[in-house]
């Protein structure tokens, strides 16, 4: 079982059952995907006709970061103010606020779902070797990437039934808006 899972559960939240996916190689001769899971050791042999749906996602990450003040003029501590003035002196007291910042990133998820196999199986394009899978092809770009290896599965799998992320990309139109968790992508692919 995955970390993603243990946590939904904990929150009681109902998830499809779910694998990560570590590797990926397309066996063209003998229209096979030759799967790897994060939790085993064997690959597993996939025919091509049992692919059954082919989805991905962007998926939102909110960040909170709390910056310090920026100094203005020469660092003085407090001490030294108080030293030179006589005067007790409090920084906070001089208007200095702490700054937020918030920022969003995108991060990309793809799954898939076959005949025969209860669990979906996805991979996070952050963590997921790409050039493993898509040899010299493969760039240093994760969008390109991620890009490169849902045309190759939609390609190899062109009866499998595609989201409107897959069909976006294979299309090059523009991605549907993103999701706000990996939980909701789930969520959304279970229907």
């Amino acid at each position: 079982m995955n970390p993603e899972t243990t946590d939904a559960q904990e929150f009681g939240i109902e998830l499809p059952p779910n694998a990560r996916i570590k590797t990926i190689a397309f066996d063209q001769n003998a229209k096979e995907l030759r799967i790897g899971l994060e939790d085993g050791d064997a690959q597993r042999i996939v025919p091509v006709d049992k692919i059954r749906a082919l989805h991905g996602a962007r998926i939102r990450r909110e960040s909170v970061t709390q910056l310090p003040p920026k100094a203005r003029g020469p660092a003085l501590s407090s001490m030294a103010l108080t030293a030179s003035t006589g005067i007790p002196v409090a920084l906070s007291a001089l208007g200095q606020k702490t700054t937020t910042v918030r920022e969003e990133s995108l991060h990309y998820a793809l799954a898939l779902r076959v005949d025969g196999v209860g669990e979906l199986w996805y991979l996070l394009a952050d963590s997921f070797n790409f050039r493993a899978t898509l040899g010299k092809d493969a760039a240093y770009v994760t969008e390109f990437n991620m890009r490169e290896l849902v045309k190759r599965v939609a390609a190899f799998a062109p009866h499998a039934v595609q989201d409107a992320f897959f069909t976006a990309v294979v299309g090059s139109l523009p991605l549907p808006p993103p999701v706000d968790s990996l939980l909701e992508f789930f969520r959304i692919v279970a229907r």
